[in-house]
């Protein structure tokens, strides 16, 4: 048969796919789609190559998920911890920068998605949800303390920060993110994102600020 009376492939191969373009077409996709209902097939068909590019440099859906994980969540941890181990200043303006680097990164629409995916469906696949709970919010926790901790030594913050900070605060943004994302059109009286990272600033640090004692009256 002549070559033009040939076929048409259904996928045309592209020897310079590379992991990067596969792992954030996985971001898409299982923002989109969950966990459970994700395919390989389909990641391989949101980057344009063969399900057996995908199969080149990932074993499982699984492990492409890891790898996603990796590349878009540890990443920016590893930023963090970096930035917290070059800073020179206060605690205090170090869990600010946190705190709106958190934000920064939790309201774009596919980390929306994602960790939204990670509360309604990890629990389904515990080795998943374990190195979740072990690479991710461990680590970010520890990172968080370390932070209260160098800020309780330097009186800058009363000790329940340790407990206010390394578990509510991460929560909150991400609930915070998650209402915004489901309902913000709707809100006429929704702040602004970069209002609500300011009252979450304030918030957080009302509450874990030293307090001082309350004038006692004097006795008539």
């Amino acid at each position: 048969m002549p070559d033009t009376q040939k076929p048409a492939r259904r996928f045309r191969r592209r020897p310079d796919a590379r992991p990067e373009e596969l792992l954030a077409a996985a971001l898409t996709v299982f923002g989109e789609q969950g966990y459970r209902a994700t395919t390989l097939e389909e990641v391989a068909k949101r980057a344009g190559v063969s399900k057996g590019t995908v199969y080149l440099y990932f074993a499982s859906k699984d492990d492409l998920f890891r790898a996603m994980v990796e590349k878009y969540v540890i990443a920016l941890l590893e930023l963090a911890e970096a930035r917290a181990r070059e800073h020179t200043g206060s605690a205090s303006a170090l869990l600010e920068s946190m705190i709106r680097t958190m934000w920064n990164a939790l309201s774009q629409p596919e980390m929306v998605c994602l960790t939204r995916l990670i509360q309604s469906e990890l629990p389904q696949f515990p080795e998943i949800q374990r190195y979740y709970w072990e690479h991710v919010i461990q680590r970010h926790r520890r990172l968080l303390r370390a932070i209260v901790e160098r800020g309780i030594t330097a009186g800058e913050f009363r000790p329940q920060a340790l407990t206010i900070v390394p578990t509510m605060v991460p929560s909150l943004i991400v609930h915070l993110n998650h209402v915004r994302a489901l309902f913000g059109g709707l809100d006429p009286d929704a702040p602004t994102p970069e209002d609500q990272v300011a009252l979450i600033v304030s918030l957080v640090f009302d509450g874990i600020r030293p307090r001082t004692p309350a004038p006692q009256r004097r006795k008539a």
